[in-house]
């Protein structure tokens, strides 16, 4: 064995403490520090022998943790111990490893030598490959070497130490045991000396053994075996000839063999797990199976991971789910809970009954025709101008959980449940969707009875109810003939006004005896029923037979009840804020920022009108169309009354005022046409004749009770185009309007 000279200098001390042995010439003879000495002696020959066993196991140890790391053996777990560590690998050994301790000096009365510390046998890295070496003094380092000068690989044979018997040197073999060297370090002391091992580290991937001489030899942990083809399990479709790239995870493996159908193509490349499927000409491949991934560990741990595929088209995926608690389905009314299982996709869930889509669908190939004339109608009833302007506010998203009571519904009726995915343009995104049918119950009736007494009057009627038992809920109203025409039965007409009110039936529904209760907006002679229903606000439902009474509104008679109305005052809201900084709220709509105010005086005869402001210049328009349009789509004012204030847009265009007057019989007077033109020069300043105005509507309106429908205090004119003359609604305009324009996310 060749070592660099001087060894004993420039590796680390080895603490030494002389041991002098003194003889005293006495008269007496006493052998106490005799044996003494002799004793301590002793006891440093076995620290010395034990510390030697220790240094020699630690190399051994550090041997096998390098054949170990350049085996790729990992390790799984470290438990501490009293004195160090001990490391399971990945392949069921173990090693223990000792925490040294600084050697100590001797004891006080002469400078003490360091302990036991030995040669610093340490391990140098080249090239991948660990070698013997040893550190000098001075922190250098050189490699340890045999009689040839060559290096010694850690994984070959381990260099042995031990103390020289004769004259207590350290002493290193590099031949295993054959041939020792002669150090030239004592290796006296008490010092119980340093371990090879000055620490040990760890984080989630790695462990980190430090040696003493401050090299670090980094150890990877063992990771779970793990491999996922990142599809959850579900099959994959080919056309012939495609590939598919999947994004898979793997981790742990030591080695990986994959399996396939005959003629197709599995492998894991740089962009991920590529599986192609066969070409149209090989005839001989599978157009089925399963591509398997075989796992191994390095500890021998295995794993199979399968994924199925197929050539061929995908079958339609679950989109939706509908469920219907069966406890929660009443006589007109059910819970349905809905849920999409795509969180990114836009959709709706709607029920309709069976009888419906025999009438009116046929067959699911009719279903999307079907469902978009649904959607039309619904923006037509809410006020948009298009399915496209609705689809925003009546789609929900994608993680959006349905859960919605449908009210108004027909009892011992069966329905059908349904889904669809759509963007806002209208397209489709997935087929439909049917979920679970229910039937509706029989409706628990109480005994409950009505007098129902009616006073016919021109365009109203008075209305006196007698219920037998005054605490009961009732709803009362007048219909006109056209539902029995349409084939409506009782129960459909109940059905029908309590799907319209929803959850407001309770604010409309009456209790004890109601006297005078005027129901307006009816046509002159013209044929009516008062019908009156008892009800359950809290089931919304109905909970009795209908109560019919037929009547004939009375005709009307010639009047010279009249009322004039006018428009000369508007105001420009951006001066109004400058006015008053509160008027700033009333901006409504940027296109029109200005507000005019109509005046209405009334004769002597008169004692309400309806009014209307229409967009354009109508004076030139049929008289008898625009006083019909006027009559259903005018606002109703009364004697006394403030009529509305109007949002406008000062560009010189026309508008046209129509007022007709109603006498106290509630015949209707002649109509008064009344052109404004909204320019900037006649804008107002007269801010304070505003306030009137203003106050004068906030302050609230006569409580005469009217079937005119309440309207906001600032309106837009109105363009007549859009207005259709009422007439009786057939069955299926009437239910295709109730059964879904009532559920929307936020219909406006």
């Amino acid at each position: 064995m060749k070592l660099i000279k001087n060894l004993g200098r420039i590796i680390m001390g080895v603490m030494c403490a002389g041991v002098v042995l003194t003889t005293a010439n006495s008269c007496e003879y006493d052998d106490t520090y005799i044996r003494d000495s002799i004793k301590d002696l002793d006891e440093r020959v076995e620290a010395l022998e034990a510390f030697s066993e220790q240094i020699q196991s630690e190399i051994s140890a550090l041997q096998e943790i390098i054949e170990k790391l350049q085996s790729e053996v990992t390790i799984d777990n470290i438990v501490e111990t009293e004195d160090g560590y001990t490391i399971n690998f990945s392949d069921g050994t173990s090693i223990t490893i000792t925490d040294g301790e600084d050697g100590k000096d001797g004891q006080d009365g002469e400078d003490g030598k360091d302990g036991m510390t030995p040669p610093t046998i340490i391990v140098i890295e080249e090239d991948g490959t660990y070698y013997w070496g040893y550190e000098n003094s001075d922190g250098s380092r050189d490699f340890i070497t045999d009689d040839d000068g060559n290096k010694i690989p850690v994984t070959g044979e381990a260099p042995q130490i031990r103390i020289n018997p004769d004259n207590g040197n350290w002493e290193i073999s590099t031949d295993g045991g054959q041939t020792w060297e002669d150090t030239g370090m004592p290796s006296s002391g008490t010092g119980t000396g340093e371990s090879l091992f000055a620490g040990i580290d760890q984080d989630e991937d790695f462990v980190y053994l430090t040696l003493r001489d401050g090299t670090t030899i980094c150890i990877p942990k063992t990771k779970e075996l793990v491999f996922d083809f990142g599809t959850d399990g579900e099959t994959l479709y080919f056309e012939r000839g495609e590939s598919k790239v999947l994004d898979y995870t793997m981790s742990g493996v030591q080695e990986v063999t994959i399996t396939k159908p005959d003629g197709w193509r599995a492998s894991i490349e740089a962009e991920g797990f590529v599986i192609t499927a066969p070409v149209e000409e090989n005839t001989f491949a599978e157009t089925e199976g399963i591509v398997t991934v075989l796992l191994v560990a390095s500890n021998g741990q295995s794993l199979i991971a399968k994924q199925p595929v197929i050539i061929g088209v995908a079958p339609q995926k679950d989109y939706f789910t509908i469920e219907v608690p069966e406890d929660e389905i009443g006589s007109t009314s059910a819970r349905i809970i809905s849920s999409c299982n795509e969180p990114t996709m836009y959709w709706t869930s709607q029920i309709m009954t069976l009888d419906e889509f025999e009438t009116y669908v046929g067959s699911v190939e009719n279903m999307e025709y079907y469902f978009m004339e649904l959607l039309e109608s619904t923006a037509y009833y809410y006020g948009y101008s298009s399915v496209a302007e609705l689809l925003p506010d009546f789609l929900y998203p994608g993680d959006y959980v349905d859960d919605y009571v449908y009210s108004g519904l027909y009892s011992e009726t069966a329905y059908m449940t349904y889904a669809v995915g759509m963007d806002f343009d209208g397209n489709y995104l997935t087929d439909f969707y049917y979920g679970p049918q229910f039937t509706t119950t029989e409706p628990q009736m109480i005994d409950l009875t009505f007098d129902l007494n009616v006073t016919p009057k021109t365009t109203s009627a008075l209305l006196d109810i007698y219920p037998s038992d005054p605490s009961a809920y009732y709803f009362a109203t007048v219909i006109d003939n056209s539902f029995y025409e349409a084939g409506y039965t009782d129960v459909d007409i109940m059905t029908e006004i309590i799907n319209s009110y929803s959850w407001m039936l309770f604010y409309y529904a009456l209790q004890g005896d109601v006297t005078g209760y005027e129901i307006g907006g009816m046509a002159s002679n013209t044929d009516y029923y008062a019908v009156v229903f008892g009800v359950d606000v809290d089931a919304i439902t109905y909970t009795t037979e209908m109560t019919k009474v037929p009547f004939t509104t009375l005709e009307s008679q010639p009047t010279d009840a009249y009322v004039e109305g006018s428009i000369t005052n508007w105001w420009s809201i951006d001066d109004l804020a400058e006015y008053n900084p509160d008027y700033a709220s009333l901006m409504g709509d940027p296109s029109n920022p200005n507000l005019a105010a109509v005046d209405l005086e009334f004769n002597e005869s008169a004692v309400a009108c309806i009014y209307v402001l229409w967009i354009g210049d109508l004076s030139t328009y049929d008289y008898d169309e625009l006083y019909a349009a006027t009559q259903q789509q005018g606002d109703i004012a009364y004697y006394g009354d403030p009529a509305n204030l109007f949002y406008v847009a000062l560009d010189n265009s026309y508008n046209t005022l129509c007022t007709i007057a109603l006498d106290a019989d509630g015949n209707y007077g002649e109509m008064d046409i009344c052109l404004v033109q909204f320019t900037e020069e006649g804008k107002s300043t007269d801010f304070a004749l505003f306030d009137e105005y203003y106050n004068a509507i906030m302050g609230g309106y006569s409580m005469t009770t009217s079937s005119v429908n309440s309207r906001p205090v600032f309106m837009a004119p109105s363009n007549i185009e859009n207005v259709q003359i009422r007439e009786a609604l057939s069955a299926k305009e009437v239910k295709v309007m109730s059964h879904k324009v009532v559920k929307a996310v936020n219909m406006k």
